[in-house]
């Protein structure tokens, strides 16, 4: 039997009382971590009710959002399996310095991860998305990330990826509701949980496809980037979302592969896979005990009334 067979056997559909909202992190070529994340969650029938993203976890969860079944958690898979870094970072080492001459604000053109996704993205429109999905951007005219609930997807989804220097910035029109230059959402938020509040979750599922603390292989621009992207985002404080929220998040190790490189893709799957099952085995022993606390019987009082003890001193 499989690890998938496995975990649906021995977990329980989630009880109807439950408000999911999954939390999609930023990562670039980790994001093929959320993936597998996903299979496991769906397998324990735990469905999201709405969802949250930055980065490619944006993208990640408008395309699970127009059905979130297994069915297209499938498609997902098979359309990681078939990116390379040509498809989202063209061009070679030439074409980055030919950008840093002409003084672009930008190491690689937007073109190709553009049309990526045109090709993925399921409608139009944010709020048309069956499931409610947060997509996160930062505008550089703000002070703080953006929690898109409306707006051009294709606009908004580019926008959240626009890693600064690496991308260009987006200017979104005023009918996404914070018009003006925005970049990557995980410049602010990360792995944006925050967003959740509002969506009124009893249970947020964290997918966290973040890069971990590491220091810059090379010299390269994007290495040190990265890098101090990296820092940047772990300093910020996590947002309190009350007692009565479980917050349950799932972390891989670090495979020490660059953000741009999507040649372990299969591994990475097979890593949030294994921190689903982790979290999902964790959250039902938390849950089970939580039960028993509740359904154990209340023991009588054993004090003696106050009369009582009158007479007997009598």
């Amino acid at each position: 039997m499989s690890g998938r067979d496995d975990i649906h056997a021995a977990v329980p559909p989630s009880v109807p009382e439950h408000r999911n909202v999954f939390v999609l992190s930023g990562g670039a070529s980790r994001g093929a971590v959320q993936v597998g994340m996903l299979e496991v969650l769906l397998d324990a029938g735990i469905v999201p009710h709405a969802l949250v993203g930055t980065s490619v976890g944006a993208l990640n969860a408008a395309f699970l959002a127009t059905s979130p079944t297994h069915d297209r958690v499938r498609e997902l898979r098979g359309k990681w399996l078939q990116l390379t870094t040509r498809d989202i970072f063209p061009g070679g080492t030439l074409t980055r310095v030919g950008h840093l001459v002409r003084q672009r604000p930008y190491l690689f053109s937007s073109a190709a991860l553009a049309r990526l996704i045109e090709d993925w993205k399921p409608v139009d429109r944010l709020e048309d998305l069956p499931v409610p999905v947060r997509v996160v951007t930062t505008p550089l005219a703000g002070d703080g990330a953006v929690y898109h609930r409306h707006g051009d997807l294709a606009q908004l989804l580019l926008a959240s990826a626009a890693v600064p220097a690496v991308f260009a910035p987006v200017d979104l029109p005023a009918s996404c509701g914070h018009p003006g230059l925005h970049v990557d959402g995980g410049v602010a938020d990360n792995v944006p949980v925050a967003g959740a509040a509002d969506l009124a979750p009893t249970r947020v599922f964290v997918l966290d496809a973040s890069v971990p603390a590491r220091l810059p292989r090379g010299r390269t621009p994007i290495d040190v980037l990265v890098a101090s992207l990296g820092v940047a985002i772990r300093v910020g404080a996590a947002p309190d979302l009350g007692p009565s929220v479980g917050v349950h998040r799932m972390t891989t190790p670090d495979r020490g592969v660059r953000m741009t490189d999507f040649s372990a893709t299969r591994e990475h799957i097979a890593d949030g896979r294994t921190a689903a099952n982790q979290a999902v085995e964790e959250m039902l022993r938390v849950e089970q005990a939580q039960r028993a606390v509740q359904a154990a019987p209340v023991p009588a009082r054993r004090g003696v009334r106050l009369w009582d003890r009158r007479e007997r001193v009598a």
